[in-house]
This record gives structure tokens, sequence and C-alpha cells, in this order.
């Protein structure tokens, strides 16, 4: 090693590396439940490892504080990747029954295949949100965006709905280009 990266050691306070280290673990911890112990110490176990082998591996202080925020920010990556994978069926299906009932509430249906079709409809409408959210409360929010627009929407004109989604037989609007 030379003068410069021994240096830079020397003059790093032990405070900022524990605040460092404090940090990390905050980071990690984001999302997670409270109370797990075990769960708790790996996130410890893993935040001391990320702060020794940044410390290790670095040249400079400046360095050091790169390598740490960089390691933060590909955990930070891999769990908005892993955020559908921690999604329970059980609350997927729990909206899905929401938006089929708020479906029912604005659209007249008849009968079993009119009822399936709505729960088709909304299965649907879910599964494309659920694609295109980038995490959980990502996927809630538009979720939630999505009902408040649909309740607005059906307030305004109660057959419109319907026909945006192509549950009723007549056309939009059966006079529009016809002279009377």
């Amino acid at each position: 090693m030379d003068a410069a990266a021994i240096n830079w050691r020397n003059q790093l306070e032990p405070e900022t590396r524990q605040l460092l280290l404090k940090n990390i673990i905050t980071k990690l911890k984001f999302g997670h439940l409270p109370g797990d112990y075990d769960e708790d110490l790996e996130l410890q176990k893993l935040a001391h490892s990320i702060e020794q082998k940044s410390y290790a591996g670095a040249t400079t202080q400046a360095d050091y504080f790169d390598k740490i925020a960089s390691k933060i920010l590909l955990l930070e990556k891999a769990r908005e990747r892993e955020w559908r994978h921690q999604l329970h069926p059980e609350s997927r299906q729990r909206i899905v029954n929401k938006i089929t009932d708020t479906l029912r509430r604005h659209i007249p249906v008849s009968g079993p295949e009119g009822s399936q079709e709505l729960w088709k409809i909304a299965r649907r409408f879910e599964e494309k949100i659920f694609e295109a959210a980038t995490s959980q409360s990502d996927y809630l929010r538009k979720i939630s965006l999505k009902m408040l627009t649909m309740e607005t929407k059906s307030q305004g004109s109660h057959g419109q709905l319907s026909n945006q989604l192509g549950l009723n037989n007549q056309p939009a609007n059966p006079g529009f280009g016809m002279q009377q």
C-alpha cells in the first residue's frame, strides 16, 4: 500500500464508519418487517461485510464512499425486482375482487356469464398494472388511481363505462352520424 492509501484511512474517524454502517443497516432494513431476530442479524452481517469490503478495497475516502453507495444501489435494484415475489397471491386476488365489485356497481350485467366476464376484465386489468409497476407502492398507487378514475367516470354517465369496456352490444352513440 502506498502512503496516500494509508493516510486517508488514518484521517477517517471511527465514528464516520459507524455512522455509515448504521446507514447501510437502515437501507437494508427498509421494507422488512421488524421483529425477526434472525433476519435482523443477517442484515447486520451483510451491512458489516459491505462496509468492511468497501473499506479494505478503497484507495481513497471518496472511493470508499462510492463503493458503499454502489453496493447499496445494487441491493435496492434487486429489491425492486423481487417485490413481485413478495406480494401474496391472496392479496392480488383481493384486489381483483375489489375491481370486480367496482365494475359490478357501475356496469349492468346479468347472469353468471356477465359476472364471469367482469371477473375476466378485472383480472386482465390487475395483471397489466402488476406487470407495468416498478414497486409494490407503484402497483398500489396505479390500482388506486385507476379505481378512482373508474368511480369518477361512472358517476358522470352510467352507461359510458360499460360502452368503453365493450360490455354493451349497443354502439356508444347510436345516433352519431345518422340523420334523424
